[in-house]
């Protein structure tokens, strides 16, 4: 597809963001993108479409996606929070209608749904849904954070982390939760460069917790010369950095049991990276520009990098990343999921599939190739009208947006932003005294 003139009827590029798996049914595959999500039950085979009218919102916004044991689906909106199962029905959540969704995780029964909210000018909040209660409790605030990521530890479900950044700062931070996120706290110790003296400034975004071991986790840490994975032994108290790389670090994932984890850039230049050790260190493996990563028994999903001229829309391994084969583009989608009732909420996305399929299948300009440096993401990521207010840094380092961590437009946009003002302030100090910071 031309990723210069095909843009979907949102006016936004065709571009995989998230991919998650019904737990304990990998074949059950969702895939978030730019013009709603994709599902498939063959594990990546086929691929069916629901719009994002289906599922509550609109082209311009990024919804947090998961999805519970039962193979219900989880869609955090910009006002609210709903959920389906098959594409054709969607049920909202009466407890957080009017609350802006930033991120949704569950536990690791698979049962449990966690979220967090919060926009500028409120308090932000976790919220948690069992499956006894079946609704949703809202639990500890945080004033004046601008929260991003959300994560239970799967070994001990009383372990919640959160990370986020006071409105008016970009220094990342962690807090923790030991009564299943009915408080919060945050606890900064002697953790030398990557603790209260961060060697750069940038949000955090929780990557994964170790299955075994509630105080074990890694975080992606974006700053404005690339990105960092950190791991922490002591619960998000001290950190050290065990993978730098100059681009954006997209895609992140981790095994079942902890062993192995994935780290993969936007760029293939820097390509994926894999840690054997439990995230001790990190080895590159395959030059591959990704966007989004997961990990399921027996299979390691990529969403590969569509600013990389060729690239398939979603890839598999089945050697831990050794080798990565395609397997769809986005022009295989058959169409949209099929509903036996005639006036399901799925029957919206009917009318609107042959304009979409059309732009999923539009051929490259005569001639075209995308320039060299495409996957640096220079080019606006948004083509509609709210591109102007979105658009990405151009930055040297690729950090124009993050990857499956899962993080919003809008935040990225304050962010990135926040980011270029920090570097800028850098570059006045460096000409005005000759000492680096």
């Amino acid at each position: 597809m031309s990723i210069t003139a095909a843009a979907s009827a949102n006016g936004r590029f065709p571009e995989a963001q998230q991919i998650a798996t019904v737990p304990g049914s990998p074949n059950d595959v969702y895939l978030r993108t730019t013009f709603g999500v994709l599902v498939s039950h063959d594990a990546g085979k086929t691929w069916r479409w629901i719009c994002e009218r289906a599922l509550g919102y609109d082209g311009q916004w990024d919804p947090a996606i998961a999805a519970t044991k039962d193979g219900r689906l989880w869609v955090g909106l910009e006002t609210g929070l709903g959920s389906t199962k098959d594409g054709c029905s969607f049920d909202p959540s009466p407890e957080l209608e009017g609350e802006t969704v930033k991120d949704i995780t569950v536990d690791g029964k698979g049962e449990t749904v966690f979220a967090i909210t919060g926009r500028p000018g409120t308090k932000s909040h976790v919220w948690r849904r069992t499956p006894e209660s079946g609704r949703f409790e809202k639990l500890a605030g945080l004033d004046d954070v601008n929260v991003m990521t959300i994560e239970v530890a799967p070994s001990n479900s009383a372990r919640v982390y959160v990370s986020g950044q006071p409105y008016a700062t970009i220094r990342g931070q962690i807090y923790r939760s030991d009564d299943g996120g009915a408080t919060l706290k945050t606890d900064i110790g002697d953790g030398g460069a990557y603790a209260s003296g961060l060697v750069a400034e940038g949000p955090f975004f929780i990557g994964a917790i170790d299955p075994a071991d509630p105080s074990r986790l890694l975080v992606r840490h974006l700053h404005a010369k690339g990105s960092d994975l950190l791991l922490s032994k002591d619960g998000g108290k001290t950190f050290k950095n065990v993978l730098s790389i100059k681009s954006a670090m997209y895609g992140f994932a981790k095994s079942h049991d902890g062993k192995s984890y994935w780290a993969g850039s936007g760029l293939a230049e820097d390509g994926i990276f894999r840690s054997t050790d439990r995230g001790e260190t990190f080895t590159s493996i395959a030059k591959h520009g990704v966007l989004c990563m997961h990990s399921a028994p027996g299979t390691l999903f990529v969403c590969e990098n569509v600013f990389t001229y060729g690239a398939y829309t979603v890839a598999t391994s089945h050697d831990d990343g050794a080798t990565i084969t395609p397997i769809a583009r986005f022009t295989d989608v058959l169409g949209p999921v099929a509903c036996d009732v005639p006036d399901a909420r799925g029957g919206l996305c009917g009318p609107a599939w042959p304009e979409t399929k059309a732009l999923l299948e539009a051929p490259p300009d005569a001639g075209e190739e995308p320039p060299l440096d495409a996957g640096r993401r220079k080019k606006k990521r948004d083509g509609g009208a709210r591109a102007s207010s979105e658009e990405r840094s151009g930055s040297k380092c690729g950090c124009e947006a993050v990857g499956s961590a899962r993080p919003r437009a809008a935040d990225l946009a304050w962010l990135i932003g926040a980011l270029a003002l920090v570097l800028r302030r850098h570059d006045r100090v460096s000409r005005t005294s000759s000492v680096d910071r």
